[in-house]
């Protein structure tokens, strides 16, 4: 059509670079789908409230489903005549069986609480897909956890050699950081969820509306009940970008670990190829690029929140064209969060453990010292102070021996030296305490990265996670349920 449907108040079309400006064609696309969902659930609900006749009902389904089939072969061509895809929808129905009958498909229904439906239920199977992605990452960081619960490597605190662990205990404790980021992932979902359809532009609508009947043919859990609520916040939607900041987190904090144990002087892990690139002029290199991506950018989702953020703060309440912009940020999240899943599990799934050379650093590190002060607390009943004072004698004057080839007699002497006490400790107390194998069994503590109690915690993990996959599964199902009961109906009214 040569003139806006919206535009019946104006003299004059937008100017052309204005209609550029004003459109928000292009990032609408992604909710193409869903518009249609969204208008044929309401027309069904008019049509069941004695409000859009049976015969005219049938001729506006007809013609979104031509829509939707157009769409689905890449057949729709749109640009910014329209200024959103509401407009190129209720345009197209109209071109197809005229203002008589497709003039009717918006009645009772403001372009405000019709983009909010459109972009919480897109929102909410994205969102899904994220869980989903999630999951299998859980998973993968489990089994791998499990081949590595004994394979020992060093723990870093301020960069520094810390305590003796193992790779599944790091590994585990990724899993535990990024369960809690499905956790909240779920939590948001359930306040996207929600169905703001029908509370018209702001104070709901004359017409005789059953919002309870397009909650249930949408698959929504419950509805947006203030129309002022419904159409004006955008609270939901920060706190997708929020979540996916915190996740985002997770996964460039684990990716820069990787990323420097994928170094020669650490040596530790060796990517895949297939996560890995090289330089265009240095045969040599072998860079972990993927994953310094997955790092960089976070710093997008981190914007997008701030971006949300400051988009909301100054809007009072209704509607404002200010809010359009809250789309891009929130693709920009959602493709983001899901790129980063996919390569981080590729990437963790398929790489290389150098265990020989993980174990052998533990076995040079002085980091046996912490096991030696603690020996000492057990065995020779000194307070833990002491001990640590003797212990940082000792290693101040070892001059580049390790700690396994202290004496026992240099371990009573620096007793005597430092705190005028005599102590006898077993003759094989500096052996036990610098065999990374023993000192992990040594750990009694819950939570510990001793074998057997890594083990535990992974056979626990196994259970947490098939019940959230069961959470996840029964939420893809409701929404499922939902579409076949849609098309369900449209197919009823269709033959009709």
């Amino acid at each position: 059509m040569s003139r806006s449907l919206y535009r019946s108040r104006l003299k004059a079309a937008l100017e052309e670079e204005a209609a550029r400006f004003h459109t928000s064609i292009y990032e609408d696309l992604r909710i193409f789908e869903e518009d249609i969902d969204g208008t044929e659930a309401h027309d069904i609900m008019l049509h069941e409230a004695g409000i859009i006749p049976r015969e005219a009902l049938k001729l506006i389904l007809e013609a979104l489903e031509e829509l939707r089939a157009e769409w689905r072969e890449g057949r729709i061509e749109v640009g910014p005549e329209y200024e959103d895809v509401h407009e190129y929808v209720e345009s197209r129905v109209i071109e197809k069986i005229g203002v008589e009958a497709g003039g009717m498909m918006h009645t009772g229904r403001s372009r405000n609480d019709q983009a909010m439906v459109d972009v919480r239920m897109r929102v909410r199977r994205e969102l899904l897909e994220v869980a989903e992605d999630l999951l299998r990452l859980l998973e993968t960081l489990l089994r791998r956890g499990e081949e590595h619960a004994e394979t020992v490597m060093m723990l870093y605190t301020h960069g520094q050699h810390a305590q003796v662990g193992t790779l599944g205990h790091y590994l585990l404790s990724y899993f535990d950081a990024l369960r809690r980021d499905l956790e909240r992932l779920l939590e948001c979902y359930r306040r996207v969820n929600q169905n703001p359809l029908g509370a018209g532009p702001i104070g709901g609508t004359s017409i005789p509306i059953d919002r309870q009947r397009t909650t249930e043919l949408l698959g929504f859990d419950e509805m947006v009940e203030n129309s002022i609520d419904a159409t004006s916040s955008r609270d939901w939607a920060i706190e997708v970008a929020a979540v996916s900041a915190i996740l985002m987190s997770t996964l460039s904090r684990l990716a820069s670990d990787l990323i420097l144990w994928s170094t020669k002087e650490y040596g530790y892990i060796e990517l895949a190829d297939e996560y890995s690139t090289s330089s265009s002029i240095m045969p040599q290199k072998k860079n972990p690029s993927t994953l310094e991506l997955v790092r960089g950018r976070t710093s997008e989702v981190y914007s997008a929140l701030e971006e949300l953020l400051a988009m909301v703060k100054g809007v009072p309440t209704g509607y404002h064209q200010d809010l359009q912009g809250t789309k891009p940020p929130l693709w920009r999240c959602l493709d983001v969060i899901k790129g980063s899943l996919r390569i981080m599990n590729g990437a963790i799934s398929t790489m290389t453990v150098k265990a020989e050379r993980m174990r052998r650093v533990a076995e040079e590190s002085y980091t046996y010292a912490v096991d030696l002060a603690e020996a000492l607390v057990v065995e020779a009943g000194l307070p833990f102070r002491e001990a640590y004072r003797v212990v940082a004698h000792i290693v101040r004057g070892l001059r580049g021996r390790s700690l396994r080839e202290l004496a026992i007699e240099e371990l009573e002497e620096a007793a005597r030296e430092v705190l005028n006490k005599s102590i006898e400790v077993r003759e094989s107390l500096i052996e036990e305490v610098t065999d990374p194998y023993r000192s992990l069994e040594r750990r009694a503590s819950r939570g510990s990265p001793r074998p057997e109690e890594t083990r535990r915690m992974i056979a626990e993990r196994w259970r947490i996670l098939e019940a959230m996959r069961g959470d996840i599964e029964e939420l893809k199902g409701r929404v499922k349920r939902a579409e076949e009961r849609l098309r369900e109906t449209v197919e009823l009214y269709l033959k009709g």
